[in-house]
């Protein structure tokens, strides 16, 4: 065999399977929250200090998405929505690149990504808590 001929490698499939298996999971569960014999508690962050935490209308955005009203679950919390196509996009792109036989990054390559990612999750989360506390408060 050829030394240069590239093999697909399922392992950049795992974590974003697995992340948007979870997703499922919970959109899924959304969907018959209302069925199920036990609630959430009230927001112990929204009793004590009168504003909306940063997950503040999340199950309610899971519950108008596993409905399928996309307009009604960004009113509730976008950033739910945001995550629920973050994961989906994650999974293709995983899938892309397992079609592609493009390798896993280098350790050094995730630990950058993983850096950005997170910080851009940190602005966009402080952005939907301003979102929230604007128009959920």
């Amino acid at each position: 065999m050829n030394a240069s001929v590239r093999r697909r490698n399922p392992a950049v499939l795992v974590a974003p399977g697995i992340t948007f298996v979870a997703v499922l999971f919970l959109v899924g569960l959304a969907g018959v929250y209302d069925g199920l014999p036990v609630r959430a508690p009230e927001c112990g962050f929204k009793g004590a200090f009168g504003i909306p935490c940063v997950s503040c209308g999340g199950t309610r955005s899971m519950q108008s998405l596993a409905a399928g009203r996309l307009r009604e679950a960004l009113a509730y919390n976008p950033a739910v929505v945001l995550g629920v196509a973050a994961s989906a996009a994650w999974l293709g792109l995983g899938w892309f690149r397992y079609r592609n036989h493009i390798p896993p990054p280098t350790p050094a390559q995730q630990s950058r990504r993983v850096k950005t990612a997170t910080a851009a999750a940190l602005v966009l989360l402080l952005l939907n808590w301003i979102y929230l506390v604007r128009f959920l408060g």
